[in-house]
């Protein structure tokens, strides 16, 4: 061969790696498999990251929704995906309580579906109906001890974040409650503004609004920390709950055997469109606060919030088959 032959052919290698480089990690579409339909948050956030995403890594990102069985039904598409990290996992607390709520999906959520970046969290408010007699947890702790299952408490699916801090409430107050079963939080927002039920949790975002016309009582932020959004409101650790806590966090995952260059390369990617202007814009205006963790400070936190919610969730009155 010709050395100026043989120098063209390592030009031609070098451009076309420094092309696949570029557009890793290849010519296929990124797809974010949402476990919710679209228009919620968790919606939200792999669509406000999908720009970004395709014009950094040279593909197209397609945002897909698949609600149902828990989130299970997006996960086993995950699970069950090329281990090439063009399949991700756009997900939350079904993370870490379906492994005791729903133990045999078809796949196994600990080898099958591998951490890649924690995204965002809400902070959630817990709020009464107006005419509900209590100004914060303490009293609702009272008025529930005085009269077992005499105070409701508006619940969604089973291992969502509405449901687990209802579950905190009842059981590390050690009181009765009486939880109505609602698909939504909006969905239950009419009947707790009428008194119809007493409580409710949901992202402060979507409650202060109402709280601020009056149309609700803010109770307290379910958190040690109190929220920027509302300083005035106290938390559920001042009110002697310190265990009663927990964020409306959201994450992304991927499919187990996913090689780590692949991971760690989708990591630096989704933070790097975090930490953009215009994104940490757009999700301050939902309320939610930009939690970047990487595949291994996540799969750390995977694993202790998995641990947390086991015991809680065994002591639920609520079954997994509800939903």
């Amino acid at each position: 061969m010709k050395l100026s032959t043989f120098l063209l052919v390592i030009l031609i290698c070098a451009v076309q790696a420094a092309w696949a480089t570029a557009n890793w990690p290849g010519t296929k579409p990124l797809k974010f498999e949402v476990i919710a339909a679209a228009g919620g948050l968790i919606d939200f956030v792999p669509r406000e990251l999908s720009n970004d995403l395709s014009a950094s890594i040279g593909v197209p990102v397609i945002v897909e929704n698949r609600p149902g069985a828990g989130g299970n039904i997006a996960a086993g598409v995950v699970a069950k995906a090329e281990p090439d990290g063009h399949t991700l996992l756009v997900t939350s607390t079904n993370q870490v309580v379906n492994p005791t709520l729903l133990p045999k999906p078809g796949f196994d959520y600990a080898r099958d579906l591998i951490p890649v970046s924690m995204v965002v969290a809400a902070k959630m408010l817990l709020v009464a109906a107006p005419a509900f007699p209590a100004k914060d947890i303490t009293d609702v702790i009272t008025i529930a001890k005085q009269k077992p299952k005499s105070v409701s408490i508006a619940i969604a699916a089973i291992g969502t974040p509405l449901h687990l801090a209802a579950e905190m409430l009842a059981q590390y107050g050690n009181i009765d409650l009486t939880f109505v079963s609602y698909d939504s939080i909006a969905q239950a927002m009419p009947d707790v503004m009428a008194n119809r039920v007493d409580l409710a949790v949901g992202a402060m975002a979507t409650l202060l609004p109402q709280v601020r016309r009056g149309a609700l009582k803010a109770l307290a932020v379910i958190s040690p920390q109190r929220s920027p959004l509302a300083p005035e409101i106290p938390t559920s650790a001042e009110a002697g709950l310190p265990a009663l806590q927990i964020d409306n966090w959201m994450c992304i995952m991927t499919t187990g055997g996913t090689p780590a260059p692949v991971i760690a390369r989708l990591d630096m990617e989704i933070g790097k469109a975090l930490a953009l202007p215009a994104v940490r814009d757009a999700f301050a205006k939902q309320g939610v606060d930009i939690y970047h963790m990487g595949p291994q400070q996540l799969g750390k936190f995977l694993h202790s919030e998995t641990a947390r919610y086991s015991s809680l969730l065994e002591h639920s009155r609520v079954r997994a088959s509800s939903q």
